[in-house]
């Protein structure tokens, strides 16, 4: 009787470590991201654009990149160049994270926007911006395979027009999966911590 407990007694330590080691292994879960968390999304999957150079870009060009993607166009008088900016700022604000991160514009503007024209106007902005530019017949394709809107809107005079479209800005991780959205009223620090942390990824 005695020999039993002893062998019980001694299997003690065995089973206290077995289960701190399992304790260990359940960390706390990560905290939430400050943007919109839509993991399990596959927007923008399979589109193919022209950059401003001439070279067909996919999500998996920006493999081991963070990528923001946000539609927009040269003739915009608010929203694009007010959400560039701001983008610019939160750029300069990732530190040496900035190197891993990567911001694409793709214009729903293409009948204007010739590629001289957009990769003049978001190089304005910050000189690792990319402008993405699908063809006119393209045009509704792209904007659907993201879910977003572009509506061309007659201006008053009827001799010209300008686009109202979605402002949402897509973010990506390092292995081409959409991770967060934003939109472009983002708090800078709040959402830089999270591109960081994303750049920190892998």
């Amino acid at each position: 009787m005695q020999s039993s407990r002893a062998g019980a007694f001694n299997a003690l330590p065995g089973a206290l470590a077995i289960c701190l080691i399992l304790l260990a292994g359940c960390s706390p879960p990560a905290p939430p991201f400050n943007s919109t968390e839509v993991s399990g999304i596959d927007y923008g999957r399979g589109v193919r654009l022209s950059d401003t150079l001439g070279q067909t870009r996919t999500l998996e060009d920006f493999d081991d990149r963070v990528l923001l993607v946000f539609f927009g166009f040269t003739s915009c008088p608010d929203v694009c160049p007010t959400t560039l900016l701001r983008l610019k700022q939160l750029r300069d604000a990732l530190g040496e994270a900035a190197d891993k991160v990567d911001v694409a514009v793709i214009t729903v503007d293409p009948e204007r926007d010739t590629p001289e024209r957009l990769h003049a106007y978001v190089k304005n902005f910050d000189d690792s911006f990319i402008g993405l530019r699908p063809e006119p017949a393209e045009l509704d394709a792209v904007v659907a395979a993201f879910r977003a809107i572009a509506v061309r809107v007659p201006t008053r005079d009827g001799e010209n027009y300008t686009i109202d479209h979605s402002a949402t800005i897509y973010v990506y991780d390092r292995r081409n999966r959409l991770r967060l959205i934003a939109q472009p009223n983002f708090d800078t620090t709040a959402f830089a911590a999270d591109l960081q942390r994303l750049a920190a990824e892998r």
